[in-house]
């Protein structure tokens, strides 16, 4: 890096601009010199920490720096044994102390922000300094009545000295024999002693001393003899008060000597802070980001901004180079914004590389680049006698002198100022010496000659800054893979020079020159065409997907349909079912006693639970495991919504999106409806609503649990169940007692022996429980 391309590139305007964001006035010395990391992964450090920082600014309440200040120097006045500190250094380093341990609990409460709190946590905050300075120094930085008992008792005797003074003075400014003499009935100091102003020509009615006299000779100064011993003992008072300030100073200051360390640790962690706090704040205000550091050379900016153009003026661009191709050959009209993008990404660059957050999107990546050089602008120097093209000369020289695979090169108009055959020639030969060096470089150029070689040149890419010949200005848009083409003549067209001047100036362009404007022009047109065709597809795109989406609702609405209809027949089937079963229930009740009844009404029973099982089966397989097709959903739990079915408003309580139905409430009435029968209502929401579970009835299982009651509460609870279990079609039950005493197993076992509607029982196996189940056949 050099002095020269940190002009051009306007880095130094950069440090100057983000020192204005500091608060200790010694810092913008250190921001001054900021410059790129030599170690990429102290680098990817600081840059953790500044993007740590900077979301603390944003999210966590931020840093205040108000009353901030480099107190290094405080410490060094403090470490002179026999020196002790002033008040207000006093105070300076007590507001210090307790802006770190703020910053410090803040950060330490935190979940979050693990580089930042490594750096920063490992150094105690010094609270006990705090409180013992702030016994002694009040807000106003002067040393509090209190402070020692000594103190305030001097300082209450001053203050009943001065009344009496006070006093004297009225009763002379009061007395008729010596009121005449007096100038201004004021009392005020001179050499530290009180004293009145008295005319001159009447000074001998007042007895005392003279302490001054005013410049005109009208006013003498007199000290009245009444007095001169009071004001005496008030100057001893003084001296005493002083004396004892001092010995309050150096006992604090010597408690600063013995927390020394520690203080010079919080004091090089706030100036720390205070430019971290510079960067966060310049970065929230300009939108920058914290980019990704690579090691491999590869620059890619998205969205990047240059710093100094304002942001309703500037187009972000969007470019790579170094993983494809390491050369970016840009060309274009002038003022089209080449010199931009080549500052841009020098700029952009220099500030990743120097821990300074970026105006791009955070996407972007930088490349550890050892070294970034440019020659932009007007280089010619009187002073030295150097044409402009001289002077560009004598800085390409040095910057191909230095260049390795690390480097970073960014060249304005190369081999601009001379003649256009030769200028071309060189510019092709850097262009070159440059690829052979496999450093990354954006270049600008005019010459048709070197948009031709970048073409067709391996390794380079080529891009143009747009222009709108139809307003004859410049988008300032980069568009990569389009070398830019010559519009001098089309501008000049346009803004009326006669057709005779541009025939003849057609008839001067070279033929090989018309070839290359020509091979520009037809790849411009390509790139408009396919530009064109690529909004065509979006847009096709777009149109299949509606269409898309138009189908599957149609799809949803149809399947729905034939959904409900297959439903609403199986659920007419199952309370017909329902109706034949509980008339058999009642013929089962009815006949129990009669045995010769008992074998036809089983195997009536049995061809109901049979004939209802294979209904179920039926509708499950054409109702309920059908694919649905996932519909879009308008409105959330606590959404007002109108109910057409009830032809109410009412509000949504849940959305059973597997089911397709959702949970409303319409005043003290709560229903379960089809999604279908609900529409959205556009109005604010007022209240959410927590979603009701309800149980609903469980059904028969194959067993039942019987554990911990007695023997007739189970023996009835058993007959219950087995008569529900006969009337869903089971034919083997398990009935869980336990082992326990054995005494409920025992009751339920004498209880199965005699029950109706047990054909056989036995045991349960080792793996059904053992002799705590027992396994029942029913008849």
């Amino acid at each position: 890096m050099n002095k020269h391309s940190y002009a051009v590139l306007e880095f130094d305007k950069l440090r100057e601009e983000l020192s204005n964001y500091l608060t200790i006035e010694e810092n913008v010395e250190k921001v001054m010199k900021l410059e790129p990391f030599k170690d990429i992964n102290i680098l990817r450090r600081e840059l953790e920490i500044v993007n740590d920082f900077i979301d603390f600014v944003k999210f966590d309440g931020g840093f205040e720096p108000k009353g901030l200040k480099d107190i290094l120097h405080i410490c060094r006045k403090a470490q002179l044994m026999g020196n002790y500190l002033d008040p207000e250094e006093l105070w300076d380093l007590n507001i210090n102390l307790r802006i770190f341990r703020v910053f410090r609990t803040r950060l330490e409460d935190l979940d979050k922000y693990r580089t930042l709190k490594s750096k920063f946590l490992q150094i105690a905050p010094l609270k006990n300094m705090e409180e013992y300075i702030s016994k002694v120094i009040d807000n106003e930085k002067n040393i509090k009545d209190d402070a020692s008992i000594e103190l305030r008792d001097l300082r209450f005797q001053k203050k009943n000295l001065g009344e009496s003074i006070k006093r004297k003075f009225e009763d002379i400014f009061s007395n008729t024999n010596t009121s005449k003499a007096i100038q201004e009935r004021i009392i005020t100091t001179r050499d530290g002693r009180s004293v009145i102003p008295v005319k001159a020509d009447f000074k001998g009615l007042i007895k005392g001393i003279e302490h001054d006299r005013s410049s005109s000779g009208q006013t003498v100064f007199i000290e009245p003899i009444t007095i001169v011993s009071l004001n005496n003992k008030m100057r001893e008072l003084e001296v005493r008060e002083r004396e004892e300030i001092r010995k309050l100073l150096l006992r604090l200051t010597d408690q600063v000597r013995l927390n020394m360390d520690n203080i010079i640790g919080i004091g090089e962690a706030n100036i720390e802070l205070d430019i971290l706090n510079a960067k966060a704040i310049y970065s929230v205000e300009k939108k920058c980001s914290v980019p990704d550091i690579n090691n491999r050379e590869v620059l890619s900016l998205v969205s990047a901004r240059h710093p100094f153009i304002k942001p309703e003026d500037v187009v972000p661009l969007t470019f790579e180079i170094g993983r494809n191709y390491n050369t970016l050959l840009i060309t274009g009209p002038n003022t089209g914004g080449k010199t931009v993008a080549l500052k841009t990404a020098g700029l952009l660059s220099l500030m990743a590389l120097s821990a300074i957050p970026i105006p791009a999107d955070e996407k972007s990546t930088i490349g550890f680049f050892t070294g970034i050089y440019a020659d932009i602008g007007d280089e010619q120097s009187i002073e030295q006698s150097l044409s402009s093209f001289s002077g560009h000369l004598k800085n390409i020289q040095e910057i191909l002198n230095s260049v390795t695979k690390a480097s970073l090169v960014l060249l304005d108009e190369l081999g601009s100022g001379t003649d256009p055959m030769e200028g071309s020639a060189f510019a092709m030969a850097v262009i070159d010496y440059l690829k052979e060096k496999k450093c990354k470089s954006l270049i600008t150029t005019h010459y048709s000659e070197v948009k031709a070689h970048g073409y067709n040149e391996e390794g380079i890419e080529t891009a143009s800054m747009e222009f709108n010949v139809e307003t004859l200005s410049p988008t300032y848009k980069l568009l990569i893979g389009i070398p830019g083409e010559s519009n001098a003549l089309t501008i000049a067209r346009r803004l009326g020079v006669s057709p005779e001047i541009l025939d003849k100036a057609r008839s001067y362009i070279s033929d090989e020159d018309k070839k290359v404007e020509k091979m520009i022009s037809n790849i411009k047109e390509k790139s408009d065409e396919l530009e064109a065709m690529q909004e065509e597809v979006k847009a096709l795109k777009e149109k299949a997907q509606r269409d898309k989406l138009e189908y599957e609702e149609k799809l949803r609405v149809l399947e729905k349909e034939k959904n409900d209809i297959l439903k609403e027949a199986y659920e007419k089937a199952d309370v017909m079912m329902r109706e034949m079963q509980n008339k058999a229930a009642a013929l089962v009740e009815k006949l129990q006693k009669e045995e010769n009844k008992k074998d036809d009404l089983k195997k009536v029973q049995k061809s109901l639970n049979m004939l209802r099982n294979a209904l179920k089966d039926e509708k499950k397989e054409n109702v309920e495991v059908k694919p649905k097709i996932a519909r879009k959903v308008d409105y959330v739990p606590g959404d007002k919504v109108f109910v057409q079915s009830i032809n109410q408003h009412a509000i949504v309580l849940k959305i059973n999106k597997n089911k397709e139905t959702v949970n409303i409430q319409a005043g003290i009435l709560k229903l379960e409806v089809s999604m279908d029968d609900v529409k959205s209502v556009n109005e604010p929401k007022k209240k959410e609503y927590r979603p009701i579970s309800t149980h609903k009835k469980t059904p028969v299982k194959s067993e039942v649990d019987l554990r911990g009651k007695l023997v007739d509460e189970a023996i009835h609870e058993l007959e219950t169940y087995m008569d529900r279990a006969l009337m869903s079609g089971y034919n083997e039950i398990y009935v869980i007692h336990g082992k326990g005493t054995g005494a409920l197993r025992t009751g339920i076992l004498d209880y199965l022996k005699t029950s109706r509607y047990v054909k056989t029982f036995r045991a349960g196996s080792f793996n059904e429980g053992g002799i705590g189940c027992t396994v029942v056949t029913l008849k």
